[in-house]
């Protein structure tokens, strides 16, 4: 970073590390397991959230990789003997009652969820792995405990080609995404009716395969795909010998099924196999894969990524491109707030710039670091962001905003 640019990384990396410490939290249960992770938020979010926090296991590896190994080590914890890993772990006690209702458990002494997130677990833990030199045993067990967690996806979730299937919109990380309101109507995330899919995936033992058998709604996603494979290369990097391979199969069969020509995009199918062509940042997230096709990751970003009328506005990248009709560049929604609609969220950031740099374009990668560092200054450590004006909104102090420190430590930013 020239000269000119250091105090702005200065800032970033000072507000980065004071939200993390912020949001940090060390205890023990009941019965005995100890955890130390890092809130998304204290008040909206008090409990460990599983992408959140790969990505905020990122974010510690700049400033202090033993944070980082602890903030995955405490999600492993909660990962139960059949390799099911939720996407809410519920350190700080049983699920709110008032919640209960819509939550994805079984009981509500339930530790975690049943459903899952974009499962990330294999691709934080080998980054974090090589940026811990010294740390005896890490990467041993991060072969055992991801290669337990691959497997019970590809038993419980993996269809013939090798992709995964969600239950239910939530388990993108996007909730209330628009790519599903077609196929869902009243049941979309979080209309009352949500409460009803919900309940029935509850009857089910939230199981995959008897949604599928049943014709319950169900749907293979871009972005939770692209973690699939990303943590299967991860695998690849802790050392075992077969996972790039599978890997590989994983995104031939990404770009076989969801990407589509005609219109330059990746969409997720629905449960009839259609596909469903709402163009949102999850369309863009395969970016992050290094066997993806240099036609296809140019067409990306050329004609999706970098269109000012979808994608490249002020304050990039928006959750939903500009020109769907579901675009919302703030908050959405009242008393519920419809998320993931238009709003930037740091999420995006690390896929994005990591495809960017994968995919040799380090000067754009450079500018929506530095573009993302000048949020960051302005308007601090946010949940989301209005990607027209730059507003920050929702949390106020979110820690996976740290993941901002990721794009700047990369040598050309």
């Amino acid at each position: 970073m020239p000269v000119s640019e250091r105090p702005l990384l200065t800032h970033v990396r000072a507000s980065a590390r004071a939200v993390l410490e912020h949001n940090a939290r060390h205890g023990q249960t009941p019965d005995g397991i100890r955890f130390a992770y890092t809130r998304p938020d204290n008040i909206k979010y008090p409990d460990q959230f599983y992408w959140d926090s790969c990505l905020i296991a990122l974010a510690w590896s700049q400033l202090d990789p033993a944070r980082a190994r602890a903030e995955l080590r405490t999600l492993a914890a909660a990962m139960d003997p059949s390799g099911h890993l939720g996407h809410t772990i519920f350190w700080s006690g049983r699920v709110r009652l008032a919640r209960l209702p819509g939550y994805n458990v079984h009981r509500r002494n339930d530790r975690s969820t049943a459903t899952i997130q974009p499962p990330l677990l294999g691709a934080a833990w080998a980054d974090v792995a090589e940026r811990s030199p010294d740390a005896a045993g890490f990467r041993a067990d991060g072969l055992r405990i991801v290669r337990r967690h691959l497997d019970w996806l590809d038993r419980t979730r993996a269809e013939d080609d090798g992709l995964i299937g969600i239950l239910q919109p939530d388990e993108t990380g996007l909730d209330a995404t628009p790519t599903y309101d077609r196929v869902l109507g009243w049941r979309a995330h979080p209309y009352p009716g949500f409460v009803a899919l919900v309940h029935a995936n509850r009857r089910r033992g939230f199981s995959y395969r008897r949604a599928r058998a049943e014709g319950a709604f169900t749907a293979i996603d871009p972005l939770v795909n692209t973690a699939w494979a990303l943590s299967w290369y991860g695998l690849a990097r802790l050392g075992d010998p077969e996972a790039g391979e599978r890997a590989e199969q994983i995104v031939a069969a990404l770009e076989a099924r969801l990407w589509d020509e005609g219109r330059g995009m990746c969409f997720a199918e629905g449960p009839d196999g259609t596909r469903l062509p709402v163009a949102t940042w999850a369309g863009l997230a395969p970016l992050a894969l290094p066997g993806l096709s240099p036609n296809v990751a140019a067409r990306l970003i050329d004609e999706q990524l970098l269109n000012p009328a979808r994608f490249w506005l002020a304050w990039p990248v928006p959750s939903t491109s500009a020109q769907e009709p579901s675009f919302r560049p703030g908050d959405t929604g009242w008393p519920i707030r419809r998320y993931w609609r238009g709003p930037t969220w740091p999420f995006t950031w690390w896929f994005v710039h990591r495809g960017l740099r994968l995919h040799g374009r380090e000067e754009t990668a450079r500018r929506l670091a530095l573009r993302v560092a000048e949020l960051i200054a302005r308007e601090g450590m946010r949940e989301y962001y209005n990607p027209i004006t730059g507003r920050g909104l929702g949390a106020g102090h979110f820690a996976v905003s740290a993941i901002a420190l990721e794009l700047l430590a990369a040598p050309e930013a």
